[in-house]
């Protein structure tokens, strides 16, 4: 048993875990909602409604604790919410009780996905940076005859292989790749687009945001976490699309998406199959209709509904700060403190 200020602490961590749970679940019930009106706005806007949506929970956790901490430190509070969200037991925290047990369950599962992800991600670099230098050191003068006669630049990585694919990758130092495989079979144009669009995913950082993305998602059911990636990635590789059409001509950019899915389509598992996609962005790896459709129709979207997003976290703050006093009393009813 503890007490005092190591209670305090443990205590506060408690609500925070089970204001974060509660949100979350909350959260994941409105997913459905959500992803029937998400396509009414932009890609930039999608991204940003993803964000919050996956960050939430935490800032409920936050307010939940700022709610309890009046009945921690002056027991019972005069307000109607300190009435609804009091906690009995703050000076007191027993090491063999359920709250033990959960923050150290979290703990455990926050410890899990930090290394399976990590180390899913180091693997696969390692394996793309091995394959880097086996490609440039078996064939490496074929290789650079190509990548000299498409004058590719320095940031690109050329890969001697027959599987059509480009994508970038890396986390620290990022780079583009392209297959000879591609290259052989689209036309300088083609190429220069789907650099270009590469190069977008670079400058915008967006391998290291899908792999944060995924990591704050992760909290949520796998089926509602992999809507939510996938949806990030879609919005991604709108974005990168719309950065390319700075440059050249939107019908260009879709018959170039096109072509690139004609072309992967006769090689099985070459879109997204060899390699992490949270780690990877390729230039084929969402619905090519969807990207097609944004290029060729635009549309006028919707702009960012604040209203609505904030009433809806500020309806989650409430419940999950009443919620939790409600489960605290109602777990303790069978089990101790």
């Amino acid at each position: 048993m503890l007490i005092n200020e190591p209670a305090i602490i443990l205590n506060l961590l408690s609500i925070a875990l089970m204001g974060l749970l509660l949100a979350t679940l909350l959260l994941a019930s409105v997913w459905p909602l959500m992803t029937r009106h998400i396509a009414q706005f932009s890609a930039a806007t999608q991204k940003k409604l993803l964000w919050l949506f996956v960050a939430a929970p935490w800032g409920v956790s936050i307010i939940c604790v700022s709610v309890f901490l009046p009945s921690l430190f002056h027991g019972a509070n005069s307000s109607w919410l300190g009435q609804l969200a009091h906690w009995h037991h703050p000076y007191v925290f027993y090491l063999e009780s359920w709250h033990a047990a959960t923050l150290l369950m979290f703990m455990l599962g926050i410890a899990y996905v930090l290394t399976s992800k990590g180390l899913n991600a180091a693997r696969h670099l390692h394996a793309l940076d091995s394959l880097t230098h086996l490609s440039m050191g078996s064939s490496g003068s074929r290789t650079r005859e190509k990548a000299r006669r498409w004058e590719i630049g320095r940031d690109i990585v050329v890969l001697e292989s027959k599987t059509p694919s480009a994508f970038a990758a890396g986390l620290s130092n990022p780079k583009c790749y392209v297959t000879t495989g591609l290259i052989e079979q689209v036309s300088e144009t083609e190429l220069d687009i789907i650099l270009d669009h590469e190069r977008a995913h670079i400058k915008h950082r967006d391998i290291r945001k899908k792999l944060l993305f995924a990591l704050c998602a992760s909290l949520y059911p796998r089926p509602v976490a992999r809507r939510l990636n996938r949806a990030f990635s879609m919005a991604a590789e709108q974005l990168a699309d719309a950065v390319v059409s700075d440059s050249h001509c939107k019908l260009d950019i879709a018959q170039t998406l096109v072509k690139a899915a004609r072309i992967q389509r006769v090689f099985t598992g070459s879109q997204t199959g060899h390699g992490n996609p949270l780690v990877v962005n390729y230039f084929i790896a969402d619905d090519v209709d969807l990207r097609v459709r944004a290029l060729v129709t635009p549309q006028a979207f919707r702009t960012f509904p604040w209203i609505s997003c904030l009433s809806i976290m500020a309806l989650t703050a409430i419940l999950s700060a009443v919620g939790v006093d409600t489960l605290h009393h109602l777990i303790e009813a069978f089990f101790s403190h």
